[in-house]
């Protein structure tokens, strides 16, 4: 993700709990850093600044039940939507729903964050889709995301200072 300016920082606190689903990191506002700022850390994306002070931050990750983020396959790009689950984080998974019945996900694929979302910044890895079934409804399909983030243990991440809409505004 280099095309994009970024920010290191480190985690100072977190909700109690197993995983970290919502914590607060060592830099705000006086290092650039703004709310719907994407947060990254190894390869992929951990989630968006919620809440920001001069010198710090709050972080909601993606695993946390509030969390949505719209995804696209890599081989396909076929659109889906990926929601926090703290409970079935536990098995190591959060749900992946709204897949096409028609769609060519299948088990294994990439999920990238798509270009069609409003806070996200596209093409950042999020995780590998698996389980994939047909919905009651015969018109869509869900299944599980493996992150590729470990949300166990996470002490330093990246925080990408350019939000989504100034994306946009320099393609325009």
């Amino acid at each position: 993700y280099e095309d994009y300016p970024k920010v290191a920082a480190t985690i100072i606190s977190k909700d109690p709990g197993n995983w970290y689903d919502t914590f607060m990191i060592n830099k705000g506002s006086d290092d650039g850093i703004r709310v719907d700022n994407n947060v990254i850390a190894g390869k992929g994306l951990v989630g968006i600044v919620t809440e920001v002070g001069s010198s710090w931050a709050t972080v909601r990750s993606i695993i946390d039940d509030s969390s949505s983020v719209s995804a696209m396959t890599v081989s396909t790009s076929d659109n889906c939507i990926v929601s926090g689950d703290l409970e079935l984080m536990n098995e190591g998974y959060i749900r992946v729903s709204g897949i096409s019945k028609d769609a060519g996900i299948k088990d294994g694929d990439m999920l990238l964050t798509s270009y069609i979302s409003d806070k996200y910044l596209p093409g950042i890895l999020i995780g590998y889709i698996t389980n994939i079934t047909d919905d009651g409804n015969k018109l869509t399909k869900s299944g599980y995301l493996m992150p590729v983030v470990d949300f166990s243990q996470i002490e330093e991440v990246l925080v990408i200072t350019q939000l989504k809409e100034t994306v946009e505004d320099d393609t325009a």
